[in-house]
């Protein structure tokens, strides 16, 4: 099973006026091409993957991605992750 979701860093700038005006248009262009946000962190959750999988068993790590898998085809998502328009850029 595959999941049409992208994964992005993005440094950004430091005026707060410039942040906003990136993240509105980032959500603008989403919409445009009808995708949608399905999750945000503030801050490098990629990095913060990618050492989890080098300090876990490999058999913990794949069984994380097929719950990842099994969630995303549900539409849900783990509890604990607020949805996305609650989170301040």
């Amino acid at each position: 099973m595959t999941t049409h979701l992208i994964t992005l860093v993005i440094k950004q700038p430091s005026d707060a006026q410039a942040r906003q005006l990136m993240y509105q248009g980032l959500l603008d262009l989403i919409s445009r091409y009808g995708g949608e946000v399905a999750s945000k962190a503030l801050e490098d959750e990629s990095t913060l993957c990618e050492l989890l999988e080098q300090m876990l068993p490999d058999d913990e790590v794949e069984q994380a991605r097929k719950q990842v898998l099994e969630l995303h085809a549900k539409g849900r998502r783990p509890g604990r992750l607020q949805p996305a328009a609650s989170l301040k850029v």
